[in-house]
Parts: C-alpha cells; structure tokens; sequence
C-alpha cells in the first residue's frame, strides 16, 4: 500500500514538472550613452520583474532584445525591440533619468517575456475524436498578441514638447538679468540677450547681449562727471561639467561699449563719449529648472583693451575716472528656451 502512495506522489511530481514552463533563452544587446547605470545587469533587472530567463546558449533559438538609449539635451530616450519567430515589438520611453528609462523598458520587455511564456504553455483541452488538436501559438504570434494587447506608452505633454525640440539641429534662447562689474563700482547693469547651443562636443553656446548701465555721478570741487555704459555683448561657453539640471564650464567674453560722459563745471556743460573694448574670461553655472527655463549664473573678469582716463574738460588735472586693468564680474541671467 505504501509502495503505491510513493508511485502516485512520484508520478504526480514529474507531471507537474512536465507542466511548469521553463525559463526562456534571451539573446541581449545594450547601447546605452554615457552616465547610466551599469549594474544590475539588464538580465539580472529582468529577473527581478519576475521573467523565468537564462543567456541563450551561442547557436540556441532564443528572443532577442536590444536596448537602445541616447542622450537628447537633458532627455533620455530609449527604446527595446523584442524579435523572435520573425516578428518584432518594439517599445519606447523617455525621461530626464535614464535609471527611470532603463527600469520601464526593462518592466515591458518583461511583460511581453510573461505573456509569451503563459501563450506557449497554455493548458490546450483534449479534441474530440476525428478532430486536430490545436496548436499553441508560435513564439512570434505570442509576441504580436502582446503587442496587440497592450496600449501605446502614453508621453506627458512637456515630454512630447522635448522630443519635437529635438528634431532642430541647434537650440535657442533668449533671457534678460543685471550684472555687478568692478569695472562700474556697484552700479549695476540691465542685460538682454539672445544664444545659440550647437549640437557638438561639449555643447558649445553662442551668446549675443546688450547691456545698459544707470547713470553714475563723481563729484569733484570744479564740478561733477555723470557717465553711463552701453555694451555690445559676446559670449562663447561650453559645458564640461553636464548634468539633468546642474552644467558648469569656461566661457571666453568680448565686450564693445560706449562710454558716455558729461562734465558739468560752473563753465558750459562739456558732453563727449568714448568707445570702450574689453576681453575676459568667466565661468558659467546653469541650473536647467525645466526643458524651457533655466537660471544662470556667470563669475569673470575683464580687462580693457582701450583704457580711456576722463578728465574734466579742458582740465587735464585731477582726472575723474581711470579703468582699473582687471575689473571682476557677476552676472544673474533668467533664460527662456525657444526651442
């Protein structure tokens, strides 16, 4: 009696062996861009979602995948391509992580692999006598019934806002600040200005401004210099620090100026204006709020190339103003992303 119970328990363990699925054989190949996460693996994330996979063997029929992320401005996109039986499912995600995008394509491949594995090991019920028993769907057919049963990933409306942004080959943006220069004391600046980021190493950025002081008063005992600044402005930056939010690098700047000046003495007032030219040199920090706004923050210094001593006119002694040879400068620019 108790030989037939071990006999029975025996039979009934290997049927149910028979039954279980066995883990699916998986061909994977990754393109990810600079930055993302290397570990865990991408079959060890599969595994955790809970996807019965192995490596597939180097001559084994097996479902291919194939990661593809790049970097896009501070987007990630990326996509996961399922191939097996001749058919392919493709799926794709975005974010300013590329953890995130990594974890949602991992999660939909996983998905796709469940629901392939619970098609081909469907319980088929006997067939009548005389009939064909029907078959379980191929492993190409198991992926299109996923992908057919699935709705399309949902983009938010900024994220699709980015994506058709980067169908541009440069970005622009305008913004507006105030700037602090030594070279002007504490009297500080107004600035306009427009930029171009070039799709290139290093993004490099482009930026044309102007600049318009509040009027400055020096007094002296044979009358008062009222001056004023008004700038042409360039920049050149790069970014060799490049983060989501966060990018720092060196910028080169030119600077073209008209420096107007009005001596007033108890004589007629004299009014006369130089133009003024200096060369620095300045680190900028972007913090990028969002795909459209960023706060900016530039920290320099500049010299004059053309060093202008006002006098009061027609004195030559003592002399109202003379250019410092280094002047620093901090500036505060609110920039608006065009596209």
């Amino acid at each position: 009696m108790s030989a037939a119970v071990v006999v029975a328990i025996a039979l009934a363990s290997s049927d149910s062996r028979a039954a279980e699925p066995g883990p699916v054989a998986l061909r994977i190949s990754e393109s990810f861009h600079e930055g993302c996460p290397k570990e865990p693996s991408t079959m060890e994330r599969l595994a955790l979602h809970h996807a019965r996979v192995r490596p597939a063997l180097p001559d084994e029929a097996a479902v291919d995948l194939v990661f593809r992320i790049e970097k896009h401005g501070a987007v990630s996109d990326g996509t996961v391509v399922l191939s097996a039986g001749g058919v392919s499912v493709d799926r794709s995600a975005s974010s300013i992580s590329c953890a995130d995008v990594i974890t949602a394509l991992t999660m939909m491949a996983a998905i796709a692999l469940e629901e392939e594995i619970a098609l081909e090991h469907e319980v088929e019920p006997p067939a009548a006598e005389g009939e064909e028993a029907p078959r379980a769907p191929a492993t190409g057919q198991a992926l299109t019934t996923a992908k057919a049963a699935r709705p399309p990933a949902v983009r938010t409306p900024r994220v699709a806002a980015v994506r058709r942004a980067r169908s541009e080959r440069l970005s622009a943006a305008m913004g507006a600040g105030f700037e602090v220069n030594g070279n002007r004391g504490a009297l500080p600046l107004a600035t306009w200005f427009a930029q171009l980021a070039f799709p290139a190493r290093f993004e490099p950025m482009l930026r044309l401004g102007i600049a318009r002081s509040l009027r400055e008063r020096i007094v002296s005992p044979l009358g008062h210099v009222s001056v004023r600044w008004t700038e042409l402005t360039m920049s050149n930056c790069v970014d060799l620090l490049r983060h989501d939010v966060l990018r720092i690098g060196p910028c080169v700047n030119v600077e073209l100026g008209r420096l107007e000046a009005s001596v007033v003495a108890p004589l007629p007032v004299v009014s006369f204006s130089y133009l003024w030219l200096t060369l620095g040199a300045s680190a900028r920090a972007t913090w990028r709020l969002s795909p459209s706004f960023s706060i900016e923050m530039m920290v320099g210094a500049r010299a004059p190339v053309t060093r202008t001593d006002l006098y009061f006119e027609p004195y030559e002694d003592p002399v109202a103003y003379r250019a410092p040879r280094v002047s620093p400068f901090a500036a505060v620019g609110f920039v608006a992303h065009v596209f």
